[in-house]
């Protein structure tokens, strides 16, 4: 295992921050379940819930360049514990929503996905800094904790019936001081403060980030690859849970069990999927993504068709198979795309890291809001047709423009 190879220190750190994943996971997982059909809840529109989501897709992505750069500026324990507070206002302000102050609402998802980016990002750069040459691997066991985490949540779900969506964030927030504690004690920014004391010491002028991804050939392909990526996928997703309450009348414990297939395939395939990553390259293991990616929408498609047959019987299992597909997609997508961006640039990894997710956060601004005005003005069935055709262009793509 990669983490018997390592430093004491750097091992601490892996484990430390694998705990607080689970942590992390568990409280995201009861967060993802309850999100959607708690903004249609408050809003009762699946326009305006398409707004919101859409709005929590631009706070994700449009400060990462920002945040990068103050990533790779200060210490990363530091910014990781600075996630805590942001996040847990973010879930307050949401607790306190309801469809009289959707203002609220509005404060609540900005909050939430500012104190996202700042935790997910900090973190995945320790765990980069933390790590040898096999990155995939120790990814895939991070998210492996990650999304163990996420199968524990789903359960509680399922057992706690009638249980309100305002009581599972509340739950998140409780997780979210453990977290916080934790990172305080146990995280040791080693890797950081080595790292600072060699850009201390260098004379060379930094690059401007902006210009070189435009002007180096390889970064240009990755910008335009995960751009266009979020951009396919996002179409569907962006309304998929709230879609399944509204369209099949799925109640959140029929999505809880749907959901717990998903993050139990991924808890299983995220290590082997980082060794992979590790084996075969990250080109390769992004287009075995893309396929599994395929059939995931692709067995949404037969479920609607079924269900407008009144074949009624056979959803929830054609709906597990194919989360059980998008975790295939996923966890083959991740430690290629974590190995990516994490290593791109010299010194300034970060503030690229950040530059990239700043267009993808482009690519994701329309998604929510077209998502939802295809399915009302066209039919539930459309926007997976569309990401069908746009997971092929991607393979496309691929195949011709992207290089290890």
């Amino acid at each position: 295992m990669e983490l018997d190879n390592l430093d004491k220190r750097k091992r601490k750190n892996l484990v430390t921050i694998a705990i607080t994943k689970l942590i992390h996971g568990f409280g995201t997982g009861l967060f993802t379940v309850v999100y959607q059909p708690y903004l249609l809840e408050l809003t009762n529109s699946i326009v305006l819930t398409g707004l919101f989501i859409t709005i929590g897709s631009i706070m994700q992505f449009i400060p990462m360049p920002f945040i990068g750069k103050l990533t790779d500026k200060y210490n990363r324990k530091y910014m990781l514990i600075t996630s805590i507070p942001i996040y847990m206002v973010g879930l307050l302000f949401l607790v306190y929503a309801n469809p009289n102050s959707l203002y609220l609402v509005f404060l609540g998802i900005v909050f939430y996905f500012l104190g996202m980016i700042f935790n997910n990002l900090n973190a995945q750069f320790l765990v980069a800094e933390n790590s040898n040459k096999s990155k995939g691997t120790t990814f895939g066991f991070i998210f492996f904790s990650f999304f163990f985490g996420n199968i524990a949540a789903s359960i509680f779900i399922i057992l706690g019936q009638g249980l309100s969506s305002r009581f599972y964030i509340m739950f998140f927030i409780g997780l979210l001081l453990i977290e916080g504690i934790i990172f305080i004690f146990f995280i040791n920014n080693i890797t950081q403060n080595n790292r600072n004391q060699r850009i201390k010491n260098s004379n060379n002028k930094k690059p401007n980030m902006w210009i070189k991804i435009f002007k180096t050939k390889t970064l240009t392909s990755i910008l335009i690859f995960f751009t266009l990526d979020i951009f396919v996928y996002s179409i569907s997703l962006s309304i998929y849970t709230g879609g399944l309450s509204v369209y099949y009348n799925l109640t959140k414990e029929n999505i809880a069990f749907i959901t717990l297939w998903f993050n139990i395939a991924n808890a299983i395939f995220q290590i082997p999927a980082g060794h992979i990553t590790d084996k075969i390259g990250n080109k390769k293991t992004l287009i075995l993504s893309q396929f599994f990616g395929l059939g995931f929408y692709l067995l949404n498609t037969l479920s609607v068709i079924l269900w407008m047959n009144s074949i009624n019987h056979t959803l929830i299992i054609t709906l597990s198979i194919g989360y059980i597909l998008l975790a295939l997609s996923v966890c083959t997508f991740i430690p290629a795309e974590q190995v990516i961006l994490t290593n791109l640039g010299d010194e300034q990894k970060a503030e690229t890291y950040g530059i990239v997710s700043f267009f993808r956060g482009i690519g994701l601004i329309p998604t929510g809001i077209l998502g939802g005005l295809i399915v009302e003005n066209i039919h539930y069935i459309a926007p997976f047709i569309f990401s069908i055709i746009g997971i092929i262009i991607e393979i496309l793509f691929l195949l011709k423009y992207f290089h290890e």
